[in-house]
């Protein structure tokens, strides 16, 4: 499991905080990442920029960080123990970019994926993107993939014995917040969303909460990876 925590961690300030501009808010960055190795160098690349702090352990859940890195799937359990009032959007900490790692992502509701060997530049870029504009970076790679599409659908879709009663739920979403959470699993942003069906990006938010409550979900990510799981969704590369 990843998100292990460990109290005795301590709260990590960046070094340089003078450089940061007041008008730039800074970004609270979890580390919540079971292998120390990865997590050292996570903290290497991360620790010496002005623009996050960082903290690690259980000291991530005190405060309501606005990104949480992982590298393994979390228990949604403990996630729901935690009742953050504002989930921090995840990024899954991977090997490689291939279609099995991008899917594992997806299923550990992460908005974003960066491989273990992304140099400092394009893990902050990656923060940076989904702190700062809509949509998940994740979903939208995904959906552009053919191969990688028909993997993920096909692996959620699929029946587990030890879940039978998981897949016997009735779809509790109407027509329209189907259509929405489609656009969803497609990485597209509520902006974009609205444009697409003809309604005003807030009141697009407003069908995505109503969809979080109705599934018991906690972001896009993880509502779209239900769904799709559920077979509510139709294919992503049938448009």
């Amino acid at each position: 499991m990843a998100l292990k925590v460990d109290n005795t961690q301590p709260l990590l300030i960046p070094l340089d905080q003078d450089t940061v501009s007041q008008e730039i808010p800074r970004i609270i960055v979890h580390l919540a990442i079971s292998d120390n190795d990865l997590e050292s160098a996570m903290l290497s690349l991360l620790g010496r920029n002005p623009r996050f702090s960082v903290v690690k352990g259980s000291i991530g859940y005190a405060v309501e960080s606005d990104v949480r890195l992982i590298d393994e799937r979390p228990d949604l359990n403990q996630l729901r123990n935690l009742d953050e009032k504002i989930p921090p959007k995840l990024v899954y900490i991977g090997l490689d970019d291939t279609d099995d790692s991008l899917s594992e992502a997806a299923r550990a509701g992460a908005w974003a994926f960066v491989s273990e060997g992304a140099d400092s530049s394009e893990l902050e870029d990656t923060i940076c993107a989904i702190t700062e504009t809509g949509g998940s970076p994740l979903l939208k790679t995904i959906a552009a993939s053919q191969s990688g599409s028909t993997s993920l659908l096909g692996e959620l879709s699929a029946i587990r014995s030890d879940s039978t009663e998981f897949y016997a739920e009735q779809n509790p979403l109407t027509a329209y917040e189907i259509r929405i959470l489609e656009l969803i699993a497609r990485g597209e942003p509520s902006k974009n969303i609205g444009n697409i069906v003809g309604l005003a990006e807030q009141t697009i938010k407003n069908y995505v909460v109503r969809i979080f409550i109705k599934t018991d979900t906690h972001n896009r990510a993880h509502a779209a990876a239900l769904a799709a799981q559920r077979g509510w969704l139709s294919s992503l590369d049938s448009e």
